[in-house]
């Protein structure tokens, strides 16, 4: 007899930090929606956190409501409602918002076999938690070397996104729709990816080695080589 083949679900926290930064939100989010629908089914579901189950005001003024608290979820560990993937969403001002109950929150689930990510300066929290020791990393280039520096242990890149075992990291912005493409990919095909590429106006999903800025050369508007290697 044949067994069931189940179909794929994955359950998601986002843990949502003040000053977070909408748009690296809006692009894992929304990816997730657009593949459910792509399917015709759930295979993705959310639910939304903050410290104390209060509204969190991202870094652009809309604030953002919230479905649970961290107290609540950690009740939940135990049970059928733990999550497959706990991501912090975080960005500007980072350092002012590290929190006890937070890292202890990501260290329990992470041990419990949870999935762990960050958003642009999600790294940090991470990090602070304890969780990226020898572990590879991306973060935004701005938050780059105070982040390697406070962190020598973290094996951090300027990478679009990195993907080392059961941590995911981006380095934030339109970085977080890769990121959570290859997720769908690995979940399920390059044909549901290509399906969900064409729904939020995407012509490919980038590389995590792909660059975070743009070329010297668009950045100062030289366009003479020579200018360019002295520059250099």
């Amino acid at each position: 007899m044949n067994a069931v083949k189940h179909p794929i679900k994955r359950s998601f926290v986002f843990f949502l930090v003040p000053d977070f930064t909408m748009i690296a939100f809006a692009t894992a989010l929304d990816p997730l929606r657009s593949a459910n629908r792509m399917l015709g089914y759930e295979a993705y579901s959310w639910r939304l956190a903050s410290i104390d189950g209060k509204p969190v005001r991202a870094s652009n003024g809309v604030e953002c409501a919230v479905n649970t608290s961290l107290e609540e979820e950690r009740r939940k560990m135990a049970g059928p409602d733990r999550p497959n993937m706990a991501i912090v969403c975080s960005g500007v001002n980072v350092e002012r918002y590290q929190n006890k109950s937070a890292f202890a929150w990501l260290r329990e689930e992470y041990n419990r076999g949870v999935a762990v990510g960050g958003l642009c300066t999600g790294a940090h929290i991470l990090a602070a938690a304890g969780l990226l020791s020898n572990k590879r990393c991306a973060i935004h280039w701005e938050n780059l070397p105070g982040f390697s520096e406070a962190f020598p242990k973290a094996n951090v890149f300027a990478d679009l996104f990195e993907i080392d075992q059961n941590i995911y990291t981006c380095a934030g912005g339109t970085a977080a729709l890769d990121m959570m493409l290859k997720l769908i990919g690995d979940d399920f095909d390059e044909s549901l990816v290509n399906r969900v590429c064409e729904q939020v106006l995407t012509d490919r999903v980038r590389s995590p080695t792909d660059r975070q800025r743009l070329p010297l050369r668009a950045r100062l508007g030289v366009q003479n080589s020579k200018v360019l290697t002295i520059i250099c």
